[in-house]
């Protein structure tokens, strides 16, 4: 009789415990099949490549995670999120590495603070107003300079709700002062104000890359868009309106590259989008954006891109979708001088 009441109180402890934490396996399953075609134009000499090619990721990073949450009483909670990418093509991980998210931390009243590898506040920003429904292979992502989404080493605070009203900050180590030729360490700061309230969704974001490692690389390779040392610098404003038989989306990034020894680099960004639901699931997304850099005051390059998506939900988890995105980068300093690319695909995404 004892040692029954000794294992029904162990049991309903284990109870207790487990009813104040959890833990949630999840993953995406993202695969396309199209064609990819790129042209240049150089010197007055054309050159072009086709290729059709069955790829993973074409809407969203195929990906496997984990994340949980513990009460910890008082309203404080401890919560993790470990998240890898997967290339659903080859059914390879890359080690299984939980590159694209690998945090743990702490949320309450005060909001909350997360520690490891999240995604930057630039980067949330970017993606909640984002044309061609923010897909991979067909947003403006195509056309806008490259920037650091989730670097190493950071220390990330997100703020509470304020009747719609969020921000957050993020701040990143390099730990490369050893290699850096100044003993300075590298850096990224990132930080945004948004709000999201009805139909309307608008916010901005302020990031800054700052290199100092060699050769432009810090030695966990936190920071890797410049090809020498130096400082990036991102101000983007964007939002999104949903009218109900359509979402106009939009957004205006502007960009400052100064690697030292070298000539500064700025880039004027620009996209604009319709999301229009047409009825029984399916939806049509249009978008067009623009980056145009200039160096000394003289115009470098301009690159310009058009993309249609479709979607058609099958279940709350699955959804078929399709996808056409045409580029073009024109060199202002070489008249004639042009790279061409062009994409179409279709795909099916599976959530679990």
């Amino acid at each position: 009789m004892k040692k029954s009441l000794i294992a029904l109180a162990v049991l309903g402890t284990c109870g207790a415990a487990m009813a104040q934490s959890s833990v949630t396996l999840y993953g995406m399953a993202d695969v396309w099949v199209g064609r990819t075609k790129a042209e240049a134009t150089i010197g007055g000499v054309s050159a072009s490549a086709s290729e059709s090619v069955l790829e993973s990721g074409g809407f969203n990073t195929s990906r496997l995670g984990f994340k949980g949450s513990e009460d910890l009483g008082g309203g404080l909670k401890a919560n993790f999120n470990l998240e890898a990418a997967l290339a659903m093509d080859t059914g390879t991980s890359g080690g299984l590495r939980f590159d694209r998210q690998s945090w743990v931390g702490l949320s309450g009243g005060f909001g909350e603070i997360q520690l490891g590898k999240p995604w930057t506040p630039y980067d949330d920003t970017r993606a909640m107003a984002n044309d061609t429904f923010n897909a991979n292979f067909a947003a403006s992502w195509t056309t806008w300079l490259f920037y650091e989404d989730n670097p190493n080493n950071t220390i990330r605070y997100n703020t509470p709700n304020f009747g719609g009203f969020s921000g957050a900050f993020a701040y990143s180590l390099g730990e490369d002062r050893a290699s850096s030729p100044n003993n300075s360490a590298s850096n990224l700061v990132s930080l945004s104000v948004n709000y999201a309230n009805g139909p309307i969704v608008a916010g901005f974001a302020h990031q800054s890359q700052k290199v100092e490692g060699l050769n432009g690389l810090d030695s966990t390779g936190i920071l890797t868009n410049l090809a020498t040392t130096g400082k990036t610098t991102y101000n983007l404003l964007n939002g999104s309106y949903d009218f109900g038989m359509l979402k106009l989306v939009g957004g205006l990034n502007q960009v400052k590259v100064e690697p030292d020894g070298f000539a500064e680099v700025k880039a004027n960004e620009w996209n604009l989008g319709v999301d229009v639901p047409v009825g029984a699931g399916f939806d049509i997304g249009v978008g067009v954006a623009r980056s145009k850099t200039e160096s000394g005051g003289v115009d470098q390059t301009t690159t310009t891109g058009f993309s249609v998506g479709a979607k058609y939900t099958l279940s709350k988890r699955t959804f078929l979708y399709a996808a056409f995105n045409r580029t073009k980068t024109e060199f202002e300093a070489l008249p004639g001088d042009e790279v061409k690319g062009t994409l179409f695909g279709l795909g099916i995404q599976h959530n679990f």
